[in-house]
């Protein structure tokens, strides 16, 4: 009987914990995406116009999933403005900015990512595909013409 006692206890346990980690972890999250979205609002420019007042919506999405917040910002920054070649030039459509580092927790690495499968001839639409955090949730369609 012991032994019965011994085994619902340990599943009890395991229960408690599994859903401890599924309640606490959103919250780190919305911690970390909150960090985040003071490092961008009002310090980031997201246009060339060095608009710095940034939708909620867009904020949100570079944001969502990120564990480290100043990397999206940085990410972001660095696309925008630290002539990262897409093809035929530099200049950035900031919608394709925020899909590259959307939930980045490491900057570098996500413009090395694009970087380099731009330098081995993929086109920027595929390397932002393949490169961004959560490429499975994007579709080749959620892109927008480089050209302005």
């Amino acid at each position: 009987m012991y032994a019965i006692n011994q085994k619902n206890t340990l599943k009890s346990i395991t229960l408690l914990a599994f859903l401890a980690g599924v309640y606490t972890s959103p919250v780190m999250a919305n911690e970390h995406e909150s960090d985040c979205e003071k490092h961008i609002q009002g310090k980031i420019a997201w246009d060339s116009n060095g608009h710095t007042q940034w939708e909620q919506t867009n904020i949100n999405k570079l944001c969502q999933g990120t564990t480290k917040p100043k990397e999206p910002g940085e990410c972001f920054n660095k696309v925008m403005n630290g002539h990262v070649k897409w093809g035929d030039g530099d200049k950035w459509k900031w919608e394709n900015a925020i899909r590259l580092c959307a939930g980045t927790s490491d900057s570098e690495q996500t413009i090395t990512c694009f970087q380099s499968r731009v330098h081995a001839d993929t086109s920027w639409e595929e390397a932002i595909l393949q490169c961004q955090l959560k490429g499975s949730s994007h579709k080749p369609g959620n892109t927008v013409n480089m050209e302005q």
